[in-house]
């Protein structure tokens, strides 16, 4: 196993285990909260507390300005960021995956017309981003909903606008694999169509899955990042007035960082902090995807002896 790889996984292992498991070694509690307080110590020294506090040995990740420990915050939020990116890199690539071998295995040979633009072209130059932002906007402010049905809702839009990449992926990996001499010799001895996908074509690209499933993750993962910072938020955002002010209601990371964007210059715990997490789950990824394409050349490589 090659060192990228290694890594990527040991980061994003140690990420999902503190993630699932680190609430129960949490020092404070979500619920529990830092008010203004007076406290006097033991050299008569008065000291006015008040949040947000910086981060300090009770509050290894500070506060946010109300008071709540950002430790806790990022441990519950993190199920909600980890899971949707999950789910919907799962339906993608298996959508994705189904109707791209299929419209490459069926699809007639036709020689290529250079004045034609294919459909899935023409759909892959809209940016995802603007589709989910319109879908989304008149919807994910102060919702009626739960959490988790304003994160089904949203990962279900974020993997219908996906498919049609994934499609065309693997549409043309398939057009490659299925001209190749052992495709053909099955077609010549008879085997069904059933039997060549099963047996022949997608033995052929489980790899590619893969590695295409690790990629929409890091993909997804950076999409909710830019859909926070118009405060559409996993889970659905809470608008607060005079001030106006956007929340995030699951605190998942990407919201987090949405709405302490103001936090650049003033108390910048509160916006690096989840920031820095954030990055590094999604590097966690990254380094499996070139890990994964390091791995799979030298596995499959070949070199001549003459």
């Amino acid at each position: 196993m090659n060192k990228t790889l290694l890594t990527g996984l040991l980061i994003t292992i140690l990420m999902l285990a503190a993630s699932f498991f680190g609430q129960y070694f949490a020092p404070h509690d979500l619920s529990e909260h830092v008010s203004i307080d007076y406290l006097v110590d033991e050299n008569g020294e008065s000291n006015l507390i008040v949040p947000p506090l910086a981060p300090n040995s009770s509050y290894p990740f500070g506060t946010d300005k109300y008071g709540y420990d950002m430790m806790a915050k990022l441990l519950a939020g993190a199920k909600y960021t980890i899971i949707a990116s999950l789910a919907v890199a799962v339906v993608r690539i298996a959508a994705g995956g189904i109707i791209g071998l299929l419209i490459g295995y069926l699809s007639k040979s036709k020689p290529a017309r250079t004045d034609r633009v294919p459909i899935w072209n023409v759909l892959n130059g809209i940016p995802i981003f603007i589709i989910v932002w319109m879908v989304m906007i008149g919807v994910t402010m102060n919702p009626s909903a739960s959490p988790f049905t304003m994160a089904l809702i949203l990962s279900v839009v974020l993997a219908l606008v996906g498919i049609p990449s994934v499609a065309s992926t693997v549409k043309e990996k398939t057009l490659v694999i299925r001209e190749k001499q052992f495709i053909l010799s099955a077609k010549s001895i008879g085997a069904g169509h059933w039997t060549i996908i099963r047996t022949h074509l997608f033995p052929h690209l489980k790899e590619s899955f893969l590695i295409l499933f690790v990629q929409e993750i890091v993909l997804i993962l950076g999409l909710f990042g830019q859909l926070a910072i118009f405060n559409i938020f996993v889970g659905g955002t809470t608008m607060y007035f005079d001030p106006v002010e956007y929340v995030s209601r699951t605190n998942e990371w990407s919201g987090l960082i949405g709405q302490a964007r103001n936090n650049l210059f003033i108390n910048q715990w509160i916006l690096v902090i989840p920031l820095i997490a954030y990055i590094v789950f999604i590097l966690g990824f990254h380094l499996i995807s070139i890990g994964l394409e390091k791995l799979y050349k030298q596995k499959f490589s070949k070199f001549s002896h003459i």
